[in-house]
């Protein structure tokens, strides 16, 4: 009885605390955002462990909403915090639609994992083979560039095609997202391999690490000649399909639109989403649902695909690069990351495959430090798991 007795004032607390909290948000426009754990599917408690580890993120102002999703062997839950909006607050779900931005990176190097297992590519091979045209010009005195050098970013192509150096060098994050748009629009997939043809490289390939999205977008066209499809069919067979992840895609419907959060600049402004053209390179769509699909995916490293896209393709698994994620380590385990941020979202996936846990984090802001904060709390979720063994006990949802 006194157990019983308990719950319900418990539950009566929550529920005055809820509507407390509603009206406040309601009133102040959701500036500061209200944590509120997302319990579908769950009857169990909140969990105040996680709360408390996500308290920092939002002491910054300038974050709006959160949603994480943690993985654990078989199990997955979702946590929310926020909101998806700063005009009214609405919480975000596991269902509800982010851009995952440069993340987006680790699903090509999965592809192209798959082909490397398949022999339809080498990894050291001369990459310009498998483009649809003749690139003489992709290559440094006779060196040409090679998967390793585009997944690793040592290639020596430039960041972007158009390029964009001169927008980065005086990047403005409130008005560069337009200008990006403005340069980038008029592109598709045939003017792209047109203009890459006048593309100069900046260094010997291998030589020098500078971030590259046209790297990727390369290796989409390579793997779509190794293939013989287009890359979003390919994604869609071999990836999307294969893991049930309805819910991510390079385009939405406008059924799915209404699950899409709105992102942010660091000013507060609503911010538009990227173009279609993003393609292999941060081009995709996703839930934190979803997600989780993946990340499953990801940790089983008996996968022999899973195991390549986790190898080092530079320096070592202490601290190099495997086919496209960071690699690291945390208290001494094996830690594989990736990040992105768009004009306005920030993502960040870890994995720490040696305790199949995995931890995706969304955020519908593009402030600065964004995605390095979500990793830090990725990291800090990880640490108290090792010490609590499950300090996200309690708040499931499948």
């Amino acid at each position: 009885m006194a157990e019983h007795s308990k719950c319900k004032t418990a539950l009566l607390c929550r529920l005055v605390l809820g509507a407390i909290t509603m009206l406040v948000v309601g009133r102040s426009e959701a500036k500061t955002p209200q944590m509120v754990t997302d319990t579908a599917g769950s009857s169990e408690e909140r969990n105040t462990n996680v709360d408390q580890m996500v308290q920092p993120f939002f002491q910054n102002g300038c974050h709006v909403g959160l949603s994480i999703a943690i993985v654990r062997g078989k199990d997955s839950r979702f946590y929310s915090f926020g909101s998806t909006s700063r005009e009214k607050h609405i919480m975000p779900g596991p269902d509800n639609i982010y851009e995952i931005a440069s993340v987006t990176k680790t699903f090509t190097g999965a592809l192209a994992a798959e082909a490397l297992q398949q022999s339809r590519m080498q990894l050291d091979a001369d990459f310009r083979q498998y483009l649809p045209q003749q690139y003489p010009n992709l290559a440094w005195q006779g060196k040409p560039i090679t998967l390793r050098n585009l997944a690793g970013h040592t290639s020596g192509l430039p960041r972007d095609l158009p390029n964009t150096d001169d927008l980065f060098a005086h990047r403005n994050p409130e008005t560069l997202p337009y200008k990006l748009i403005a340069r980038d629009s008029h592109y598709g997939r045939d003017r792209y391999l047109r203009e890459l043809h006048s593309i100069k490289l900046h260094n010997e390939p291998g030589t020098s690490e500078n971030y590259s999205n046209l790297g990727f977008k390369v290796i989409g066209w390579g793997l779509e000649s190794a293939y013989g499809a287009p890359f979003e069919q390919l994604m869609q067979q071999m990836i999307l399909t294969p893991l049930r992840m309805k819910s991510t895609s390079f385009a939405l419907s406008a059924h799915d639109s209404k699950r899409l959060v709105i992102g942010y600049s660091p000013a507060g402004h609503r911010m538009p989403y990227h173009l279609r053209n993003a393609g292999a390179a941060y081009g995709l769509y996703s839930t934190p649902r979803d997600m989780a699909a993946y990340v499953k995916w990801q940790l089983d490293e008996k996968d022999p695909v899973i195991a390549l896209a986790h190898a080092p393709i530079q320096g070592d698994a202490i601290n190099g690069k495997a086919l496209v994620w960071n690699l690291d380590t945390v208290n001494g385990s094996r830690e594989l990351s990736h990040g992105g941020g768009t004009f306005g979202m920030s993502s960040q996936v870890v994995l720490f495959p040696d305790s199949q846990q995995g931890y995706v984090l969304l955020a519908n802001d593009a402030c600065k430090g964004t995605e390095d904060a979500l990793r830090n709390l990725a990291i800090s979720l990880y640490q108290a798991s090792r010490v609590n063994k499950r300090p996200d006990a309690g708040m499931s949802t499948h």
